[in-house]
């Protein structure tokens, strides 16, 4: 039954239309850019995004940059900048003022990347008003507060003023005309031909002014001016780069006289989720001041281009007023959106007038679907869902905070790929665009209002407990819900991040509430009762409980205790730089409990801009690259998974692993000598006879047997078992078997192409493994020469020299080949260059005495004894410093040329673990070709490896390195049975494992560990009881490589054979160790052994037969 609405309002004050006329903002600016009651003036309210048209056939077919009735003002500007107000221009906005000889700048840009000003980089402090680096004289502070908030600085307060010209189409004539300017930080002013239009501030969301009444025939001429800084930054005090200017596209748009202002579409399911329930809402205003009769029309339009629904009235409506006309239907077998199948209708809406004439369409996409929480639970149409979400910054290192829509759809497919379902914007909303993108291709969006006050943090101090904040925070709330309440992608509204709790965010709860029709949760992270309480403890206006960097136990524990609401932290796996561990172990607790309906990793991209040096290198900047003096909290911006550019990081496919829709988990060999394997399908909305599954039976790198499994039938949230045959394997002695399972689509599914895989596992067959002992020769004679100093182990193919002074061997030769780099063979190291997790952690401190210990390892026993002519054993004892401990090494020298390293670590007082027990050494760089049999094919720690597989694989020692944007600890690989260094001519070096299942942790590379240890000096004065001569003499002064640009590829290959390293971590990067299983204690003895075998033919099959000869 249809329903209708009518409001009529009698005079022109709906919106702001109606021009007051203002004093001339150029005489007190501060009136309005500090002044925390002024969020705008002649403002446009906000609307649901849409394009105007002149036909219905132009409403359906012609893109929204193509419209007849759209202008884009993006393109060049002139424009100038200047360091302070007072300086800034203020006559310009009058055409008759020359500026030609201006700067040019690009719009949409931000001017600190084009060059105008310094791009800041803070994380929770205002950056102009920050207490460790304060850059204004004029903010007073109350201890680290702003002892004023919503004063900006007057003297240094960057001001850029814009201009440029633009003639209008002759069909515009006799139409509304509007600007909309997509976002402008922090604040801005703008006239139309000399004349004020209107002021804004709330960065990022538009600002639209109807400009009508200043417009000319022929050439008209816009003027705006910017300030970096209004009170309106007090809520923008977001981790990101503080910059500034038009960040978004300028564009003029016109409409009839009648025309349609704003639009609800509410498309929804019946409490059955059955059919499709419509509910439509149509503001229509009258600019003229006389009645107009017209009819309203809607039709709502399948993916086939059938009409599924329609409905036309007649009204009339008063001059200069508005009405609001409501539609509602009932769409049985409606096709529901998901993000899995972001099923969409056309709806289209025409005013004709009362000849029939159209004066105006339009058309948005809708999908139907129902949000809403049920005994504590994210239903989406009635299922139980899984955001498996990142959150994500608008951010391109080549732009800044302008984003162009290809990069957007290289974010959106990039999800898609990598299983990643929804996403937070933090903390602010995105351009139009970006919506409808993710309605198109189906991302679930929790949509962030532009809010964080963290620099007042969260206690008394706290903007949201202060009452005369409030319109700021309501009205970027409301802005929100009414631009974006049409977009099914928006699953979730969020009132911002890190600003406290209080009376604001009472307040903005209820009129998001109000806001929107389908009354969508809306969540808060810091809705706790008290500013310190616990996550347990949150307040009535969130939906959803969503805490900050919960551990893989406190998701356990909330697993098992439960929540009266959903659990789905908004934050969590601090992915900063070399990061990402134990995020599985996240994972495979989240898949137990119900109530645990995933969360938003912290975030998706690194933030770093490119900046160019004095010697033209470009490379990633990040905070304190810029300027002097300037506030900074450094890197602490990039904590993405993927680089700025978009290429992935090695955490990427970690969390494409663990965010898999399907789930194989091995079940054993029943007697019928098949493996059973039970086919989890955690889809919300997907059947698995969607996909293809294939099993291959593999061993050393081969595949030795394929199974398909192509009609599987499973429906959501159910499992099915199946049977690989094992028959028919030809079982080789010393060898190890997998099972590698694949699920591919079978036909295109939106951005996915057919045959694209969405989920892998690698089960190991440990019962085919045959170990049999195989008889090495053990070559020709030795000869032992020993000084005092040194040890030559050697024969007519072969020398080997330790030297007890260098603590090393100094020489590895093999017929008249030298192995080693400038006489560095294997030396104990205890060491790693800290990760961002590690000096989040203070490892660089808390550990140290482990860096001492490689550092100064010192020989105190050295013996040869000679097990047979050809066969030679040499034990070295190297004292410890710091930890007070010795590391043994145990040589065993064959006539081959093979050598098997024996090593063991005893215990220690010293409580803090150990970043890695392993051995360094270096070999020419020629050596640059690796084959191996362990974790791959990218780089893997004892707490990322869940996404690699045993596998051979081989690459070059420059395609391991892995760039983040700085330089830390990368390249490793665990699980390595074999590794392999060549030429080209197949010369090298084979390291095996002596225990294959147990493998080693390996790394190549072309720079020393020293290149990516980026620890300022350590000044063991008084913090030590190590001898003086053990004291910073010894000890690298601050490392120079603190970008990527510093890493250079030098004449060496750095290899490094460990039994592990400690875990990568990642629960958070201010603190959190890696979980104690990933620890290595010094409490405990570690011991592992090698062999080191020189090659004359580095084929894959002579490395893996070598092995196997070895390995025990």
């Amino acid at each position: 039954m249809r329903k209708r609405i009518l409001l009529i309002i009698i005079s022109l004050s709906f919106g702001t239309v109606g021009f007051t006329q203002h004093p001339d903002p150029m005489i007190n600016v501060w009136n309005y850019v500090e002044n925390i009651q002024m969020i705008g003036e002649n403002k446009e309210p906000a609307h649901a995004t849409f394009v105007s048209h002149g036909s219905k056939e132009a409403a359906l077919n012609t893109q929204a940059t193509q419209a007849n009735f759209r202008q884009s003002l993006d393109g060049i500007w002139k424009f100038k900048w200047v360091r302070s107000p007072k300086d800034r221009p203020t006559s310009f906005m009058n055409p008759e003022e020359n500026v030609t000889a201006w700067d040019n700048i690009k719009v949409p840009s931000n001017w600190e990347v084009e060059g105008y000003g310094v791009p800041i980089y803070v994380n929770h402090q205002y950056e102009f008003a920050d207490h460790k680096a304060p850059v204004a004289d004029d903010i007073e502070l109350d201890g680290i507060y702003p002892k004023y908030p919503g004063k900006v600085p007057h003297e240094y307060n960057p001001v850029g003023s814009y201009r440029r010209s633009f003639v209008l189409a002759d069909d515009w004539n006799g139409k509304e005309i509007f600007l909309h300017i997509g976002a402008m930080k922090s604040g801005g002013f703008v006239w139309i031909n000399g004349n004020y239009v209107g002021y804004s501030q709330g960065s990022k969301l538009p600002a639209e002014f109807n400009i009508t009444p200043f417009l000319q025939k022929g050439e008209n001429t816009i003027a705006l001016q910017i300030f970096r800084w209004t009170d309106g930054s007090y809520l923008e005090c977001q981790d990101f780069w503080r910059i500034s200017g038009i960040e978004r596209s300028v564009y003029l748009y016109a409409q009839p006289k009648l025309r349609i202002r704003d639009f609800e579409a509410s498309a929804t399911f019946d409490a059955a989720y059955q059919n499709g329930e419509l509910q439509l809402e149509v503001e229509l205003n009258n600019h003229l001041p006389e009645a107009q009769k017209i009819q309203l029309a809607y039709q709502l339009i399948d993916e086939q281009g059938g009409l599924v629904a329609s409905d036309s009235n007649k009204l009339e409506v008063n001059g200069q007023a508005s009405v609001t006309e409501a539609f509602s239907a009932t769409v049985e077998k409606v096709r529901p959106w998901s993000a899995e199948h972001p099923n969409l209708y056309t709806l289209l809406l025409e005013v004709q007038d009362k000849k029939g004439q159209t004066l105006e369409a339009t058309a948005i996409k809708v999908g139907f679907r129902t949000v809403e929480i049920k005994q504590g639970l994210l239903l989406v149409n009635g299922q139980r869902i899984t955001l498996k979400g990142v959150n994500a910054q608008e951010t391109d290192p080549e732009t800044g905070h302008v984003m162009s829509e290809e990069m957007i759809m290289k974010d959106i497919r990039l999800w898609k790929e990598n299983n990643i379902n929804a996403v937070r914007l933090s903390h602010y909303p995105r351009g139009a665009r970006f919506y409808e993108l993710c309605d198109e291709h189906g991302i679930y969006v929790v949509d962030e209002a532009n809010i964080e006050s963290h620099g007042m943090y969260y206690g008394e101090h706290s903007l949201a407990k202060k009452p005369e904040w409030e319109n700021q925070h309501v009205d970027r709330m409301v802005r929100l819900v009414e631009r974006d309440k049409n977009h099914p992608s928006v699953i979730i509204w969020s009132m911002g991040n890190e600003a406290g709790n209080g009376v604001n965010f009472y307040a903005g709860y209820e009129a998001m509430k109000a806001a929107d029709p389908q009354k969508r949760p809306v969540q808060y992270e810091r809705t706790y009762k008290d500013h310190d309480g616990s996550i347990l403890d949150m307040d009535w206006n969130t939906d959803i409980v969503v805490p900050q960097y919960p551990s893989p136990a406190f998701f356990e524990y909330i697993g098992k205790h439960k929540t009266n609401r959903p659990f789905i932290p908004s934050e969590y796996a601090h992915a900063m730089g070399n990061s990402t561990g134990n995020f599985q172990d996240y994972w495979d607790v989240i898949e137990l409990y119900d109530n645990l309906q995933g969360g938003f990793i912290w975030d998706w991209v690194d933030q770093s801009i490119w900046k160019t040096n004095e010697k033209g290198e470009r490379f990633y900047a990040y905070g304190g690259d810029y300027g002097e003096n300037m506030p900074t909290d450094n890197t602490f911006l990039n904590n993405g998974i993927v680089f700025p550019d978009r290429s992935a990081q090695p955490g990427l496919y970690e969390v494409k692993k663990a965010h898999e829709f399907i789930n194989f988990k091995s079940a054993g060999v029943n007697n019928h000598n098949e493996l059973r394997v039970f086919v989890e399908n955690l889809y919300d909305f997907t059947n698995l006879n969607a996909f293809n599954f294939t099993a291959q039976i593999k061993a050393d790198g081969k595949v030795m047997k394929t199974a398909h499994f192509n009609e599987l039938d499973v429906e959501t949230h159910t499992g099915q078992m199946i049977r690989i045959s094992l028959d028919g394997l030809e079982q080789k002695a010393n060898t190890r078997y997998f099972v590698h399972l694949s699920a591919t689509l079978k036909n295109d599914w939106g951005l996915l192409p057919a045959g694209f895989e969405v989920a892998r596992e690698q089960i190991e067959l440990a019962g085919l493994f045959k170990p049999e002992p195989v008889l090495a020769s053990n070559g020709e004679a030795l000869t032992v020469q020993q000084s005092d100093k040194q040890v030559t182990v050697s024969n007519n193919d072969f020398r080997f020299v330790f030297n007890e002074s260098e603590g090393r061997p100094v020489s590895f030769e093999y017929k008249g080949t030298e192995l080693l780099k400038d006489g560095k063979g294997p030396k104990p190291n205890f060491w790693r260059a800290p990760t961002d997790n590690d000096f989040g952690n203070r490892m660089q401190f808390n550990n140290r005495e482990w860096k001492k210990a490689s550092l100064f390892s010192e020989v105190i026993a050295m013996e040869t004894e000679t097990l047979a002519e050809n066969l030679v054993k040499l034990e070295v004892t190297y004292q410890l410093p710091g930890v007070n401990t010795t590391f043994v090494s145990v040589y065993e020298i064959a006539g081959t040329g093979v050598v098997k390293v024996s090593n063991h670590l005893n215990t220690t007082d010293y409580k803090a673990d150990i970043p890695r027990v392993g051995m360094r050494m270096q070999l020419p760089k020629a050596y640059d070709q690796i084959t191996y049999f362990g974790r791959g094919p990218w780089e893997n720690y004892v707490d990322r490896k869940a996404s690699t597989f045993i596998d051979l694989y081989q690459a070059s020692v420059s395609e391991h390195y892995v760039p983040y944007v700085r330089p830390q600890e990368n390249g490793y690989r665990t699980d390595v049975g074999w590794w392999a260094l060549c030429n080209e001519q197949g010369e090298g070096l084979l390291i095996v494992a002596n225990q294959p299942k147990v493998g080693l942790g390996m790394s190549a590379l072309h720079m020393p560990n020293e290149d990516f240890d980026t620890t300022e000096g350590l000044d063991y004065e008084g913090n030590s009881e190590v001898e003086p001569e053990f004291r910073i003499d010894g000890i690298p002064e601050v490392n120079g490589s603190k970008h990527i640009n510093d890493i250079k590829e030098r004449d060496l290959v750095q290899l490094n054979i460990d039994l592990g390293q400690r875990g990568l971590g990642g629960d958070n990067s201010w603190g959190a160790r890696p979980q104690k299983e990933y620890t290595l204690s010094g409490q405990e003895r570690h011991e592992y052994s090698f062999f080191m075998v020189p090659l004359e033919n580095g084929t894959v099959e002579n490395c893996k037969k070598l092995s196997k000869m070895l390995q025990r």
